[in-house]
């Protein structure tokens, strides 16, 4: 009896202390809040205006700014100050101090606007292109050099295709009849984009690294600050044409081993043969990536860290191999570029920003968020969450707003714009629920940066079946509408149906794979992440060492698969012949690996979370402290109730829903959950291997009855313009540019709708569906505060219903769209900016005289669900 007696208090004792453990979520820094763009347009800036937006920014959850100099506004130029100057240096210094005393980071592109240059880059340190010139000969005939200021290589083809180089800056005798090329060094036009004043001038030869560090010291030495103050340098995407550099060919022949000068008719389009011009243009376009990333990308990384700051690069955009470009810097950067539809998820594309971190252990992975996510003023928190999902999907953990720009208190509004921004400031009536997305985005930052991606798969990126494409030699490897150089290829494939089958996986360059050796049967990568297995799309160039690297992970006892074939050949035009034989030889010992990609790893048993992703979930898997931690997603356009088979076994399986921070015990039964999300709600579930008290979370049972609200609502306009409207009553939930009088049509901001209503159910607690809303709400109960609801459910839980009568209260915002319609009908001036000035998503003259009113406020239906108690 004593003993059960014993037993019984022990079991009591540690239920008590597993009720008083303390759920929290990890602690917020200021990387993991979001961070922004911020313009300063003609760096009119002042050191009270600074203040005050810093001030803002930091009181609304915003963690960091990165400041971009570029042109100004029309009509303040007196307030402009030059870019590099020591009171540009002085007002930089001052934002620093006072961003640090909020606790706020500040990054800076070493440079005004895009692209590295500036005034003080000379023409000759531009970017280069490359120009052939050609013309016939016949025997015995001396070619006519071109009157051109360079030449830097030229050849002679004879009737037999037989090419031969000869010394450009010599007469030339034709041996027979033919025809000479001569390839010119032509100069490239390319500017800085977007510049402010003291910014402007020649962009720098970003093939040259004897440039890129003088420009880069010239840089620091005119931005006269200390060591350590600038958290990381940033360089866009890469916006620079040229295709050639004054040192080219040399280059070419030391790393590809011919000369370029014997193909000069390939590269003139005088070639029939498809084979030679997809090698040659191959090995051009891999000195291009070469050079990108040793004379550009490696000494920006050490430059910036040399001064005790890091390189934040976005890789996209070059003619290099971008996996590697990501990899080069400190915090590799994607962005989204346009609209993100409803229900549809892309983001293979941006997974190469993420991989590189991956594969090679960087801790932050950032992106350029919300660029065009739909034309000026029109953009919803809705669509705000919907891209946020897609990068953290993607792996991205560190976001930066598209952005904010500086405007003085004195500006009128709409104030000072940049032309292609989702308008992340206070002019936008939407700041007001900005700080509920902060939070969301910060609450889901704090995990992903404290965790450890653990993908299953590793995929090789072919990155020579694309430098062999057809096409111009500059090979632009954009994103989104710009990412042909992955859509069309049958990695996009092979990444779907990996996804389908519920594999999480990260994508590899052949350098990175080279880095890799075998542990314990698992891949292991220079930056200590490991893999089950490297998988290899349909590919028809390869390096042969990176075949014989495949060849020695399986002789290790590794998992190495092939989608349906091996790769055809290997790339390049030196000592082809030789390498074939050698690939040869390989394939051999391979054969067997070949196949349906997800059956071999099936058969192997290597399984995905097959569960999560036929009930329509997608999701993120990591390490956090030992623990298995999930991060659950539903990325269609309806509500998700779903039970799943998770992959790890554990004895509680925690939600932390970063959204309202609610913490909560899920339904399970073994290793199966209960997951139940709105569309584009997410979850983390936390995998422990003990049990732990939380409450219970509560779920949606639709069959339990609704009702809907109905009588009088009041509706008061409460913030906003361009002028209240007044209050009004309705019984009928419709937008309120439909009622009131003319002044609803043209107001942006905010209104309060208020109505009560009789509970006569035993139930307190309910979920309360808004319905239709338009655009965004914040929603009181009883005076007590539920939630700011964004979009695109408005359904949200409420514990404090009473028998009888209660008050509701629903705070509704909407875009600005209305209000700058009237702006342009009424044609008040507000587009008043150099350079681009204002312009639509199609890059044409913005107008919104012509929009259609857009529905504002809440559409409804409005019901309640009790909860069982």
């Amino acid at each position: 009896m004593n003993r059960l007696f014993f037993l019984l208090s022990f079991f009591i004792l540690i239920s008590c202390s597993s009720d008083k453990q303390q759920l929290t979520w990890p602690e917020a820094t200021a990387e993991s809040k979001p961070w922004t763009r911020w313009w300063w347009m003609g760096n009119a800036v002042d050191k009270e205006n600074i203040s005050r937006e810093l001030d803002e920014m930091a009181e609304m959850g915003i963690g960091g700014v990165e400041i971009t100099p570029i042109y100004g506004v029309r009509g303040e130029e007196d307030r402009f100050i030059e870019y590099l100057s020591p009171e540009f240096s002085d007002m930089l210094q001052f934002t620093i101090e006072k961003a640090h005393s909020l606790n706020m980071g500040v990054d800076l592109p070493p440079g005004s606007g895009w692209r590295c240059g500036g005034p003080f880059v000379p023409e000759e340190k531009g970017l280069w292109s490359l120009r052939v010139h050609k013309q016939q000969i016949r025997k015995g005939k001396t070619a006519e050099k071109p009157d051109v200021p360079v030449i830097a290589i030229a050849s002679f083809v004879d009737e037999n295709n037989e090419a031969t180089a000869f010394n450009p800056d010599e007469n030339f005798t034709a041996p027979a009849n033919g025809t000479v090329y001569f390839a010119e060094r032509l100069k490239n036009r390319d500017m800085v984009k977007r510049a402010s004043d003291g910014g402007k001038g020649w962009a720098i030869d970003t093939f040259n690294e004897e440039i890129t560090d003088w420009y880069l010291n010239e840089i620091w030495e005119r931005l006269e600050i200390d060591k350590g103050l600038i958290r990381c340098f940033f360089h866009d995407s890469f916006e620079y044409t040229g295709d050639f550099t004054t040192h080219f060919t040399e280059e070419f022949k030391t790393r590809r081993g011919y000369d370029l000068a014997e193909y000069l008719h390939v590269l003139a389009g005088d070639s029939e043969e498809e084979e030679i011009i997809a090698r040659v243009k191959s090995d051009y376009r891999e000195t291009l990536s070469d050079l990108v990333l040793e004379s550009f990308i490696d000494p920006m990384t050490e430059w910036a860290n040399s001064h005790q700051s890091l390189n934040r690069n976005q890789a996209h955009g070059s003619p290099g191999n971008i996996l590697d470009l990501y990899a080069a810097c400190d915090i590799p950067e994607t962005e989204i570029f346009r609209t993100v539809e409803p229900g549809t998820v892309d983001v293979f594309v941006n997974k190469f920003a993420s991989s590189a971190a991956h594969v090679t252990g960087q801790k932050l992975v950032s992106s350029e968020s919300y660029t065009w996510l739909d034309e000026h003023w029109t953009v919803t928190t809705s669509d705000m969450m919907r891209a946020t999902n897609r990068f953290f999907l993607a792996g991205i953990n560190h976001m930066f707003f598209h952005g904010t720009c500086y405007s003085p208190d004195d500006a009128e509004w709409p104030g000072w714009l940049f032309y292609a921004s989702t308008q992340v400031n206070n002019r936008n009536p939407l700041w007001r629920e900005m700080p509920a997305l902060f939070k969301y985005i910060e609450r889901s930052q704090t995990v992903l940066q404290k965790s450890t991606a653990k993908n299953d798969v590793l995929v090789y990126w072919p990155y020579y079946d694309v430098a062999a494409g057809k096409g111009r030699l500059f090979n632009h490897l954009g994103v989104n509408k710009d990412a042909g150089w992955f859509i069309t290829h049958p990695i996009n494939e092979l990444s779907e149906s990996l996804m389908e089958a519920g594999y999480t996986f990260d994508y590899i360059s052949d350098k990175q794979l080279l880095n890799c050796e075998m542990i314990d049967d698992e891949i292991v990568t220079g930056g200590d992440a490991n893999y089950k297995a490297v998988v290899v799309p349909k590919t028809k160039y390869i390096p042969l060492e990176t075949m014989q690297q495949l060849r020695q992970f399986v002789d290790e006892g590794g998992t190495v698969y092939f989608d349906e074939f091996l790769p055809e050949s290997v790339p390049g035009m030196f000592n082809l012949e030789e390498r074939e034989r050698q690939l040869k030889t390989v394939k051999t010992d391979l054969s067997e690996h070949a196949g349906n990609v997800v059956d071999l790893l099936s058969n192997a048993g290597i399984s995905g979370e097959q569960s999560l992703a036929e009930k329509g979930f997608h999701f993120l898997k990591m390490k956090n402290e030992n623990e298995d931690w999930y991060m659950v997603f539903n990325c269609n356009s309806t509500a998700l109730d779903e039970w799943v088979d998770l992959q790890s076994t554990a004895q509680e399986y925690l939600f932390y829903f970063p959204e309202n921070g609610e913490i909560s015990t899920a339904e399970s039964n073994n290793n199966s959950v209960r997951i139940q999300l709105e569309p584009e709600r997410t979850v983390f579930i936390r995998c422990l291997n003990k049990k732990v008290y939380a409450p219970a979370f509560t779920y949606f049972e639709p069959e339990q009855n609704s009702r809907e609200i109905e009588g009088m609502w009041k509706i008061s306009f409460l913030e906003g313009g361009p002028v209240y409207p007044g209050d009004v009553a309705t019984d009928q939930l419709v937008s309120w540019t439909e009622i009131g009088d003319e002044q609803t049509q043209r107001f942006a901001g905010t209104a309060r709708y208020s109505i009560e209503f009789n509970w006569n159910e035993n139930q307190s607690s309910a979920f309360l569906n808004l319905g239709k809303v338009k655009d965004c709400a914040r929603v009181k109960l009883n005076g007590e505060l539920a939630g700011a609801l964004l979009g695109p459910s408005y359904k949200v839980k409420v514990d404090n219903l009473q028998q009888g009568k209660n008050l509701l209260e629903v705070e509704v915002t909407n875009v600005a769209a209305n209000r700058i319609r009237d702006l342009d009908i009424r044609g008040v001036d507000w587009k008043k900016f150099h350079d681009i000035n204002f312009v639509n998503i199609e890059y044409e003259p913005f107008d919104a005289s012509g929009w259609e009113i857009k529905d504002a406020g809440l559409l409804g239906p409005v019901t309640l669900t009790g909860i069982d108690e």
